[in-house]
């Protein structure tokens, strides 16, 4: 699969400048600075198109996966909202795809840096109709990668792995603060991570209690050129920088923090909100 660090174009939802105008202005800005090729994807049914969109697993081609979360099944209302990946891929003029939509998988669940990708076990929970030895296999073998599977914390609906970790290098791992919001849950994480990784690293806020929406920071939105990172103009935003920057000196002088306030308040962030991909026809010296 092609590594965050790679890609090379960002596509949000044509419905992210009305939802979120401010979020959406301060992106365009930043890329724009940083010459950062960007589009708008037409026929989403909303701001989320991470979850929705293919997944890309070489330069050219695209793996298109099933979007049927259980969290918007619950009525009507939110059923309107779940777009097709397939027929939005194809609708925006990306045709080299896999149709894999019979397996459920959401994007913001599956985040990877060259042969490893990292997933929480809801994806188990999303197909039962297959065989957990089956799922994996199939994962492994259309993703070319070891998946890397972490418990799911029901306390959070969605089970998305781009709101607890992010991979610095193949070797390399952050965690959110998840310490200190479920000291046993961080605990299994750990352990797992550390397993199959040479470093694992954590985010951490100094204060009794961090704001809640100390987690998103590692929710971040990552290109060849930029890394950006969403800010909420609390104490946190600070210490987020100085650890990610620390933790990321290939980006030295290329890190900027957006003001995501007005993306926050509907539960998701920057990487949730953003397709990166890599295009062959943009890959020009920096």
């Amino acid at each position: 699969m092609i590594p965050d660090s790679r890609c090379n174009r960002v596509y949000f939802s044509a419905k992210l400048p009305e939802a979120c105008p401010k979020t959406y202005s301060g992106l365009i800005d930043i890329l724009d600075l940083y010459g950062v090729p960007h589009s708008l994807l037409k026929r989403t049914k909303d701001i989320w198109c991470r979850d929705y969109m293919p997944i890309q697993n070489t330069e050219e081609s695209f793996i298109a996966f099933g979007y049927r979360p259980d969290y918007l099944m619950d009525t009507r209302k939110h059923r309107a909202t779940i777009t097709d990946g397939y027929n939005a891929a194809v609708s925006n003029h990306f045709f080299n795809l896999s149709d894999f939509r019979h397996v459920i998988v959401d994007g913001g669940n599956l985040v990877h840096c060259g042969s490893k990708a990292i997933m929480t076990a809801k994806v188990f929970e999303e197909n039962p109709w297959m065989d957990a030895e089956e799922l994996c296999r199939l994962m492994r073998t259309r993703l070319d990668a070891e998946i890397i599977f972490l418990p799911w914390d029901t306390e959070e609906i969605f089970g998305h792995t781009d709101g607890l970790v992010r991979f610095i290098d193949e070797d390399t791992v952050l965690m959110t603060n998840y310490g200190q919001i479920d000291k046993r849950m961080a605990e299994r994480f750990r352990r797992i991570l550390k397993a199959r990784f040479k470093n694992v690293a954590e985010l951490h806020y100094k204060g009794r209690h961090s704001s809640e929406h100390s987690w998103a920071y590692i929710n971040w939105l990552q290109t060849d050129r930029v890394l950006i990172i969403p800010k909420f103009g609390i104490p946190e935003d600070e210490q987020a920088l100085e650890q990610i920057s620390a933790l990321m000196p290939d980006y030295k002088g290329r890190i900027e923090m957006v003001d995501a306030t007005d993306l926050i308040c509907h539960e998701g962030c920057l990487n949730c909100a953003s397709w990166t991909v890599f295009d062959p026809k943009e890959d020009l010296p920096f």
